[in-house]
């Protein structure tokens, strides 16, 4: 019987990858990268690792890079469903991200017509992301009340 690493020796692409929890845990990395940056699973070892960016994956691929067998993580999506999942105020609260006192921003932002779509902590600070329609916009502030202030009064 072949184990999955011997499986995954002859997946050149992402797409080709089957397995739901390597897709789950990619889809939760896919969300904490910023831009500019690769994911990549290393059929080899088994694990992810985050490139700055395409160079560096490129490198990386070359030399006895080649023996890790890495396979860029493309697309943000998890079995060809896009990961559209929705802001949850109470999870957020249970992580220990947010507060609950922070819950009348949030109907704040909700009574002017606009929904938090995500709500991360980035290497500027903390971004929250807030749509209306087809209208995106994101505002940081160095605390999570601050960014969500911040939103309150530009919107």
């Amino acid at each position: 019987m072949k184990t999955f690493n011997e499986i995954m020796e002859g997946f050149m692409k992402w797409k080709d990858v089957k397995n739901p929890h390597i897709k789950k845990k990619a889809g939760s990395l896919l969300k904490s990268i910023d831009v500019g940056e690769v994911l990549a699973y290393s059929a080899e070892h088994g694990e992810f690792t985050t490139f700055k960016n395409e160079k560096e994956f490129a490198a990386a691929q070359k030399g006895k890079g080649k023996a890790m067998k890495w396979i860029k993580v493309e697309g943000k999506s998890i079995d060809g469903k896009p990961l559209n999942e929705i802001f949850d105020f109470k999870a957020a609260v249970k992580l220990g991200m947010l507060d609950k006192t922070d819950k009348r921003y949030f109907n704040d932002i909700e009574k002017k017509k606009w929904k938090v779509e995500e709500f991360n902590l980035t290497s500027k600070g903390f971004e929250v992301t807030v749509m209306s329609g087809s209208k995106k916009k994101s505002f940081t502030g160095k605390n999570p009340t601050e960014a969500l202030k911040i939103a309150i009064k530009k919107i």
